[in-house]
């Protein structure tokens, strides 16, 4: 007998079956959505249970040769063996651990007869008497040229499952017609060759048609389509959204419903039911659609639920064919070096510290220097399209705590690149397992309310899509100093004043944890106010647990203006407060 755990699994398997030949009654729908809210652990097999469907279906088609019509084989296997197979395939729905092994078998049957066919087609033996004939010199074969739909611009922690090209797809990677994407988390952005582009955030699948054709089957996508685009569509299981301009989004989840939400312009929806009307969706309208309300109910339209569509500039760039665009965005003025002030380099780092920069190099880029202290020896890495070591006129200094002759300026994000705009990362030269402070010299020109900028702390550096936003992070946002271990929970210090030096002083803290759970932060310290933090974040359920931080980095929001600009000079790494906020002896 069954235990409950079993027999729970063996009717989702059943229920699931039904719902992908469309049998699903409403009483099923019922009890399948109520087996699946009761047990969200089940919702993972539900959907590999989808997936697993697409792909055989994906994978049996594509194995048959052209010329042969996969149809008339199944109507053979089951007229010559119909007993068999039906009788297989009631037990695999109803006794199976997923409901899915005697479908299977029928498709590896039916791949054996299509094999079968072909190798008798060509390996055939025959009794006439062979004849000699005249042997023609084949023609070249001429390969059909690659049609490639879309393109990948960026992500934003973007975890895939895609067995061709791995879990980390790179930017600027071209999909051809049918392409199949599945996005387990994450966001990713991605520009159609008509000129489209969608923003998809997971768990979502995709399938890429063609250039105007997208059939998202569940997940959430947002689009943006421009004048050349007009027309562009998105399939769902049970609807055709067709764009008439300009921006809108859809949700479908796993259990069958959809939300439509226009944003500007309007949509046409096409019903795949033949028994539903079209429906027409202008600007600030967005409709519910249920399994059982299939001309759906009227919601708020609400633009914050889907994450940002690839920006004009972005889809423009793309359109050569490469991405992230080749070629670098000049600074708007030359800063004079001053070449006596390299040659007298004094260092501002303080002594016994455990990490810090000065930023003093004979040269204008950051990228691969080695110097500091407590650092690993690959060097920086930082976007020199962004970024630039400069002499300032006057030094970054806060009271009596000066920084050095040289700064490193860090530019605003320009629109035509990618969304996270990291400016610098570099790997310490050993893990940091207890509590620490930091301090850091800062001044940001440019400032408004939409600016950010954070100085991050992890134990990976991770990829150009890592937003390293679940980890400690100190910095701007909405015009006020901040620290927090996740999204919308900082806490928040003192307001930025545009052109002035700041003094930020920051600790990373281990509160009767093994992990890094708690953040203190000060601005402008004076004396010792080690005791009395401005800011003091403790870490909740969503942030990322870090027993060790191997990696500190920074990165510019993405709405911020490419003329603004950040100084930072004096990144200093201490296990006290005084050891951080000390000015250097002389």
């Amino acid at each position: 007998m069954n235990s409950p755990d079993n027999a729970l699994r063996n009717e989702l398997a059943r229920l699931t079956s039904r719902l992908m030949t469309d049998e699903l009654t409403t009483a099923e729908d019922a009890r399948l959505t109520e087996i699946l809210n009761a047990h969200p652990e089940l919702i993972d097999e539900y959907t590999d249970q989808l997936h697993l469907d697409q792909l055989l279906n994906t994978n049996l088609y594509a194995a048959v040769p052209d010329g042969i019509s996969l149809e008339s084989l199944e109507a053979d296997a089951v007229t010559e063996d119909a007993p068999v197979v039906v009788k297989a395939v009631a037990a695999g729905a109803a006794g199976s651990t997923f409901g899915f092994q005697a479908w299977v078998s029928v498709v590896v049957v039916l791949l054996l007869l299509v094999g079968s066919f072909v190798w008798f087609q060509e390996n055939g033996e025959t009794n006439l008497p062979e004849e000699p004939v005249a042997v023609a010199p084949e023609p070249l074969l001429e390969l059909p040229a690659v049609e490639f739909v879309g393109m990948l611009l960026d992500t934003e922690d973007a975890v895939w499952e895609d067995e061709e090209l791995g879990d980390d797809i790179a930017y600027g990677t071209r999909f051809t017609a049918g392409k199949q994407l599945w996005l387990k988390s994450g966001i990713a952005r991605i520009r159609f060759e008509s000129g489209a582009g969608v923003v998809l955030e997971g768990p979502a699948q995709i399938e890429l048609n063609s250039s105007m054709n997208a059939k998202l089957n569940y997940g959430k996508l947002a689009a943006y389509v421009p004048d050349e685009a007009h027309g562009f569509t998105v399939d769902t299981p049970k609807m055709e959204i067709v764009d008439q301009g300009t921006r809108f989004g859809t949700v479908v989840d796993p259990f069958g419903k959809a939300e439509v939400h226009v944003f500007e312009g309007e949509v046409d929806i096409k019903p795949k039911a033949q028994a539903e009307q079209p429906r027409i969706l202008k600007a600030s309208q967005a409709v519910l659609f249920t399994r059982g309300n299939a001309q759906g109910a009227d919601i708020r339209v609400t633009p914050t639920k889907f994450a940002d569509v690839p920006t004009p500039e972005q889809l423009i760039a793309a359109k050569s064919g490469n991405y992230p665009p080749l070629e670098a965005v000049p600074f708007e003025a030359e800063v004079p070096f001053n070449e006596f002030a390299l040659l007298h380099i004094n260092t501002a780092l303080p002594k016994n510290i455990l990490a810090g920069e000065a930023f003093e190099y004979r040269a204008t880029s950051l990228s691969e220097q080695t110097g500091g202290v407590g650092f690993g020896h690959e060097g920086w890495w930082a976007d020199a399209n962004f970024t630039r070591l400069i002499v300032p006129e006057q030094r970054l200094q806060w009271g009596a705590l000066e920084g050095g002759p040289m700064v490193l300026q860090s530019r605003g994000h320009h629109h035509a690149y990618p969304s996270l705009a990291h400016r610098m990362a570099r790997k310490l030269a050993e893990p940091l397992t207890e509590d620490f402070y930091f301090s850091l010299l800062v001044k940001y020109e440019g400032l408004d309310k939409n600016d950010f900028f954070a100085l991050w702390f992890d134990d990976v550096a991770g990829g150009k899509g890592s937003s390293h936003s679940r980890v400690p992070n100190f910095g701007l946002k909405e015009k006020q100093f901040f620290a927090r271990f996740e999204v919308n929970q900082e806490g928040f210090s003192r307001e930025l004043i545009d052109g002035e030096c700041f003094l930020l002083v920051g600790r990373v803290m281990k509160d009767q944890s093994s992990d890094f759970n708690r953040l203190e932060f000060w601005v402008n310290p004076d004396g010792d106010r080690s005791a009395t933090p401005d800011a003091v974040v403790q870490q909740e359920t969503g942030a990322k647990p870090l027993k060790e931080i191997n990696v500190v980095g920074m990165r510019i929001g993405q709405y911020t203006e490419v003329s603004d600009s950040l100084f930072v000079d004096r990144l200093v790494l201490g296990k006290t407060f005084e050891s951080v906020t000390q000015p250097t002896e002389n």
